[in-house]
């Protein structure tokens, strides 16, 4: 009976292993992740990755990263000129454009339209203000911008606050205590462990183990999808307004002085949800824009190019994301602000 047990444990560590083999080489051949975990970060884009998508419409998309995860196109770019300024663009998803080929997406719509420009897309999906901010440290003097403008969307006052995002891990978040904003540095799995698979060393196997991924993605989470998602929600719906916009505007004011101590200029562009581009209302980009003009930081609103460009056709039905016509319509409103700070006297 022992040397039964003991066979039938044994076939049970080689066949999970050899499964854990398979997948991992699966997945790198056909479904690569295009986000790695990061002890600073929370994650960040995988470097080197070649990865099929499909929109809404069904559309094939190549998304691509270069060796530092940035987004890139494909099949390769010719080398900027000798005199080129460099542009870094940073941003959660709609930065990083994943609905639509690189080619489409706004940033590299402004580098092709601005000559002399080198427009390099630092989007990461999920990310929050804090998250591109921390990320920057590390772009800033790999890539010397001359100028870098940071997008800011709508969810991006709750993410500050929030230690996790549940489809992806947990994160650095800002704690905020009367009127004092403090950076809560590293990503405590802890406020993530209710979105996991529940399993000895969960987060562990999150890290490291295909299988358990495998299971989590295609089984835990569909499974679990509307009391994950009503879990998250009572906690962002928990977040107190006041306390959203006192760590966006501490946010601010640490970026914008790493910016400028590298010598580069800041713009900030206010990225409208489909629902406030169709009502024509977005009360937080008018605080924005007062908080921006009080810290000197150049600001340009998007909600009035992608309301005359038409709702329907800037958004998809469904996903919350541009279009390539929605991206259309922010190149054409961002590169003239673009080019006006690039050229404006220091």
């Amino acid at each position: 009976m022992r040397r039964r047990l003991l066979a039938a444990a044994l076939g049970t560590v080689v066949g999970l292993g050899v499964t854990e083999l398979g997948l991992r080489v699966f997945n790198a051949a056909l479904h690569p992740a295009i986000y790695e975990l990061d002890a600073q970060l929370g994650w960040r884009h995988a470097p080197g990755v070649h990865r099929r998508f499909r929109d809404e419409l069904g559309r094939e998309v190549l998304f691509a990263t270069d060796a530092d995860g940035l987004r890139v196109e494909p099949a390769g770019t010719s080398p900027p000129a000798a005199d080129a300024r460099t542009v870094l663009f940073v941003g959660d998803s709609f930065t990083q454009g994943s609905q639509v080929e690189y080619a489409e997406t706004f940033v590299a719509r402004i580098g092709a339209a601005l000559p002399h420009v080198r427009a390099l897309d630092a989007g990461v999906g999920g990310y929050s203000t804090l998250q591109e901010s921390l990320a920057l440290e590390q772009l800033l003097p790999r890539h010397r911008p001359q100028l870098v403008v940071l997008t800011v969307f709508d969810n991006d006052f709750a993410d500050n606050l929030m230690p996790y995002f549940s489809g992806l891990g947990p994160r650095p978040f800002v704690r905020v205590e009367g009127a004092v904003a403090a950076v809560q540095l590293g990503a405590d799995p802890t406020p993530f462990l209710p979105f996991l698979q529940p399993a000895p060393g969960a987060f562990w196997l999150y890290q490291h183990c295909a299988l358990y991924r495998t299971v989590h993605k295609n089984l835990f989470l569909p499974e679990n999808a509307e009391r994950l998602t009503q879990l998250e929600q009572r906690a962002r719906r928990g977040l107190p307004a006041d306390d959203e916009r006192t760590a966006m505007a501490t946010l601010l004011r640490q970026l914008a002085g790493a910016v400028r101590d590298r010598g580069a200029r800041l713009l900030v562009a206010a990225m409208p949800t489909r629902q406030q581009v169709a009502r024509g209302a977005c009360p937080w980009q008018d605080w924005l824009a007062e908080r921006c003009a009080s810290q000197q930081i150049e600001f340009q609103a998007l909600l009035p190019a992608l309301q005359a460009a038409g709702v329907e056709r800037c958004y998809y039905e469904v996903d919350i994301h541009l279009t390539r016509q929605g991206h259309e319509a922010v190149a054409a409103a961002l590169a003239p602000a673009v080019e006006a700070a690039l050229t404006a006297p220091r």
